[in-house]
């Protein structure tokens, strides 16, 4: 007996995986290091993709780019409003300045790079056409979403305190969809002025899956070699090996949840740390103006549920410790496994516990609406977990 097409597409996740060279025509500056001093990329990079994963109407796109604008992010999503958009940043340092996709990033500041409605333009173009070109792909028809994680020692914590999150995540169906990890993409640091991927773009390739960030707030990479190409070398080789031989675990099959939620966030006045101003040497007025400009007036958590899987995205860069507390939060609402992933559909800047915002450092300078932003996510988590439960 055969199943009609409509039974078939009730009982699976329709997937289509595709990748695009976003790689610019012309030479832009880098964004991730000030010290650059908005210094342009020089030839001889690596190209920049985009790689995305279909699952039914939910879209990934796992971008090599720095951060993800909230009005970027919009605009896309205006594009499809049929389907839900997730655009994810894997925050390399070796990619032209994302500021230059902020619409309210309309004047210079040291080292940043400020709006150009051009490159907005030119990166729109690109990003929808892709989405576009995916969607038109024949679907393959899933019954069943596998995870596959282990445990290795890939990161380090930058900041006093920090125990940041060794766990190599791995989703799939036979074959990898989308991996993570949670480890700052700086491999290659500001004297590197070529376009790169750093370890994600590396592990993407080898894998050839979407490769995204975990909460990476105050963790940064570590693997061995001397210079930072071999570092990425060896971090993918650590990265595979690790996954490799490890036992997968159904975590979705037909007849459980699969769900979507966007949950906003409650955020706080926008307001500067109290040593910011010190921090870059700037007077106290300037440093509200520049908050201001930084601080995104809305965002919200994307959440998606895959049977036992939570997928929490963050629009920001929440710290080990955060990430720990929202798979605490998750255990507690039965989410036996969450992956937290940095980059999503937004930028608020680092995301700290209160009590490490008040002990200041770069981190904390670059949080932008106080010091009870992680328990807005919390609370934001709380309610969206709920929607999600009251879904079908």
């Amino acid at each position: 007996m055969f199943l009609s097409l409509a039974a078939l597409a009730a009982h699976t996740i329709a997937v289509r995986t595709a990748h695009f060279d976003v790689t610019p025509p012309v030479a832009l500056p880098l964004g991730g290091y000030t010290e650059r001093k908005g210094t342009s990329f020089e030839p001889g990079g690596s190209e920049l993709w985009i790689r995305i994963l279909t699952l039914d109407d939910v879209v990934i796109v796992a971008w090599d780019t720095l951060t993800i604008p909230e009005g970027f992010y919009q605009a896309v999503q205006d594009r499809f409003p049929q389907k839900k958009i997730v655009l994810i940043a894997t925050h390399t340092h070796c990619a032209p300045d994302s500021q230059m996709l902020n619409p309210r990033m309309t004047f210079s500041v040291p080292g940043i790079a400020h709006y150009e409605p051009r490159w907005f333009k030119w990166y729109a173009a690109k990003v929808t056409q892709a989405i576009e070109d995916t969607l038109d792909l024949p679907p393959v028809h899933l019954g069943q979403l596998d995870l596959t994680m282990a445990t290795v020692k890939l990161n380090h914590g930058r900041r006093a305190g920090a125990v940041p999150d060794q766990t190599a995540w791995v989703l799939g169906a036979g074959h990898p969809l989308l991996a993570a990890y949670a480890a700052h993409p700086t491999f290659h640091d500001s004297d590197w002025l070529r376009l790169d991927g750093d370890w994600p773009g590396a592990l993407a390739q080898r894998l050839g899956a979407l490769v995204v960030t975990g909460a990476i707030g105050d963790v940064g990479p570590e693997a061995p070699g001397k210079q930072a190409v071999e570092k990425c070398s060896s971090f993918v080789e650590k990265f595979v090996t690790a996954i490799q031989g490890k036992r997968s675990r159904a975590v979705w099959k037909t007849g459980k949840a699969f769900a979507f939620e966007r949950e906003p966030i409650v955020l706080d006045k926008d307001v500067p740390h109290p040593a910011f101003a010190k921090t870059y040497g700037i007077p106290e007025q300037l440093a509200q103006v520049l908050v201001d400009k930084f601080a995104e007036p809305k965002a919200s958590l994307t959440l998606i549920r895959l049977g036992s899987l939570l997928v929490v995205g963050v629009p920001g860069e929440p710290s080990a410790a955060l990430g720990r507390a929202i798979q605490a939060a998750a255990r507690k609402e039965s989410f036996p496994h969450c992956l937290v992933l940095s980059h999503v559909n937004g930028w608020i800047g680092y995301i700290l516990l209160p009590d490490d915002y008040d002990r200041g450092g770069y981190e904390a300078t670059l949080s932008f609406n106080g010091r009870q932003t992680a328990i807005r996510v919390l609370e934001a988590l709380k309610r969206g977990v709920a929607r999600l439960r009251a879904k079908p």
